[in-house]
């Protein structure tokens, strides 16, 4: 199945640059956790001031950190040399568009997250709502797998497009996109469990496995696209049965 086969060469990915990896991972932690961190303790502090202004700043590391991680997973899946250079020099490649990306992203998955919270606190609401938010709010991290990989693939494209784009190839694969979701889930809540593996393991597997999973992805629609036209071909030169009379 599509699925595994990807998270297998991911997994092969990630071992074959073993030591750059981990520190990849180490980084992205580094760059990545600390504000949102701060975020969740000011929220459940109820501090709503300094909530609000970290929620502002967090996409900015955020950004910085998926972009390089999204770029570097780009170059090993292309079969190209990795170095510690390499690792610094991508997390600013495609700065700007990588900042309005996540600052989209977030702002969905933020508005996903308030009416979950919204709605489960309020008991005069259905449950129904909470569970329709939260699943939005997984199939929306899910959409990131698709979004990060294809904006490395098209730097120079508009933003609209890209998002319209991985938005395709997520859903023209989607038993095997809802399945890597569903996997990826157990696998953060197990990491969020065991620190270890958030540490040296999570961040940078995961980005392999979208990056391999947004090619296969790309692969179907282009056999599927061939396919047509051959069969547009096939019909175009068939010849015709029967006798045709003149008008």
């Amino acid at each position: 199945m599509l699925t595994f086969r990807t998270f297998w060469a991911g997994c092969k990915d990630y071992f074959e640059e073993l030591f750059l990896n981990i520190f990849m991972n180490v980084m992205w932690c580094l760059i990545a956790l600390p504000l949102p961190i701060l975020l969740y303790g000011n929220f459940n502090a109820k501090y709503y001031v300094g909530t609000i202004i970290l929620a502002i700043l967090a996409p900015l590391p955020l950004a910085i950190a998926n972009g390089g991680l999204a770029h570097l997973a780009r170059r090993i899946a292309d079969g190209r040399a990795v170095s510690i250079r390499n690792v610094w020099d991508s997390l600013w490649i495609n700065f700007r568009k990588r900042i309005v990306l996540h600052y989209v992203w977030v702002i969905v998955f933020y508005t996903c997250i308030f009416n979950m919270w919204f709605y489960s606190n309020t008991p005069s609401m259905p449950l129904a709502l909470t569970i329709l938010f939260f699943d939005l709010s997984i199939l929306w991290l899910g959409y990131l797998a698709f979004l990060l990989p294809l904006s490395e693939l098209q730097p120079e494209v508009a933003l609209s497009v890209t998002m319209r784009n991985a938005a395709g190839l997520m859903f023209t694969i989607a038993g095997s996109s809802l399945i890597m979701i569903l996997i990826a889930s157990v696998l953060l809540v197990a990491a969020s469990l065991v620190i270890i593996l958030q540490l040296l393991l999570m961040a940078t597997l995961l980005t392999f496995w979208g990056t391999r999973l947004t090619d296969a992805a790309i692969k179907v629609i282009k056999a599927r696209q061939d396919q047509s036209i051959q069969s547009t071909e096939n019909t175009e030169n068939r010849a015709p049965n029967g006798q045709i009379r003149p008008k």
